[in-house]
């Protein structure tokens, strides 16, 4: 039996009846997702380490990657999420003399990990554990999802280009002594076709590509937008980039602050604590959210004109100190003092009293 017999379909094959994968995607699918996870988390850390004051600026460089080729490339927020993507346990020691931040070597590791066991901390470097980080197990599985649909969509759109010359009848008005001639004939115009040429073909005969539809890949990666926006704890505009509307007058706003409120998670639970454990100082989370500063303005304004018949002052202070995101105990200035006129340079000079005898 011919080649061509078996392309048509004619004839039995021994050939396996398994389909090969067409246009495979040209990844590992635990390498989708590692790289997918670990960059997701990042992307989060960078983030809030810009909404973060009182870094030390010394320890500035070392939040950052750089483009070395040595050991100490990677910054602790690569570390970081590294840690976060994999649920593994990290002991990163900072040396103050030479400014560089730098994984433990095994003896460190477990000096590191004794004094925590006795006292929760270590003059030698910093324990941190994601081991039961649960949230990495949805956002891995929604990330196999997103392989899953753009290995659809790298199939579907690499068929697209791919021409479907449909000839009438084909199998059933050709016979096998005749195949050969067939093949050329479909060949021919397959090379015409290829050089923009004219073709001849029958009237019911058809050529047409594979169009490929988006709809269904659409629906899907937004769904997994969602459902992954729910546990990292942030709207779906920032996994996407796209802002979500509800009205005319709506700014997004209401993403702006659901953004800071899930930012602020991650910088009370990991970037505060990590920092001030390796860096030292105190870190404080600065917002963005601009209306809310001028709320609180005016709201100052309003308590400078309201007597303290109606608001003490002790209430007035917690206010504001919410408001502005201020300790609770801050303390308000000391009243400026009135300002003495300005003296008439044309004025006599004062008389002075003579002094008692």
């Amino acid at each position: 039996m011919s080649t061509l017999g078996t392309w048509f379909g004619w004839g039995s094959s021994t050939a396996s009846e398994d389909l090969p994968n067409i246009f495979p995607l040209g990844m590992l699918q635990t390498d989708f997702v590692k790289v997918d996870v670990q960059n997701i988390y990042a992307k989060i850390l960078i983030d809030v380490i810009e909404r973060t004051q009182g870094i030390p600026e010394a320890a500035e460089p070392s939040l950052w990657d750089n483009c070395l080729a040595s050991e100490k490339a990677d910054g602790l927020v690569t570390l970081l999420s590294r840690s976060m993507s994999l649920k593994a346990d990290i002991f990163l020691v900072y040396d103050k003399g030479t400014k560089v931040l730098r994984k433990a070597t095994g003896p460190e590791e477990s000096k590191i990990r004794e004094d925590y066991k006795k006292s929760a901390s270590s003059s030698t470097g910093t324990y941190i554990s994601f081991k039961n980080y649960t949230r990495t197990d949805m956002v891995s599985l929604y990330s196999c999802l997103e392989f899953a649909t753009v290995a659809s969509l790298n199939k579907s759109m690499n068929l697209s280009a791919a021409i479907q010359i449909k000839l009438k009848n084909l199998r059933s008005s050709v016979a096998a002594i005749d195949s050969a001639d067939v093949k050329a004939q479909a060949v021919l115009i397959a090379n015409a076709l290829k050089e923009a040429k004219d073709v001849m073909l029958d009237a019911e005969d058809e050529i047409e590509t594979a169009a490929p539809d988006l709809t269904a890949a659409q629906s899907s990666m937004m769904l997994i937008a969602e459902k992954r926006s729910f546990y990292l704890g942030m709207p779906a505009s920032y996994i996407t980039g796209i802002q979500t509307k509800g009205g005319l007058s709506d700014t997004g706003e209401g993403d702006s602050k659901a953004i800071e409120r899930g930012l602020k998670g991650y910088f009370f639970s990991i970037i505060k604590p990590v920092i001030e454990s390796i860096f030292g100082g105190k870190l404080t989370f600065k917002s963005e959210d601009f209306r809310q500063l001028s709320t609180s303005l005016e709201a100052l304004k309003t308590f400078e004109l309201t007597s303290e018949e109606l608001i003490t002052t002790e209430n007035k202070l917690s206010i504001i100190n919410k408001l502005f995101g201020f300790p609770a105990d801050t303390k308000g200035g000391a009243p400026a003092l009135t300002p003495e006129p300005p003296k008439d340079p044309n004025a006599p000079p004062a008389k002075v009293p003579p002094a008692k005898k």
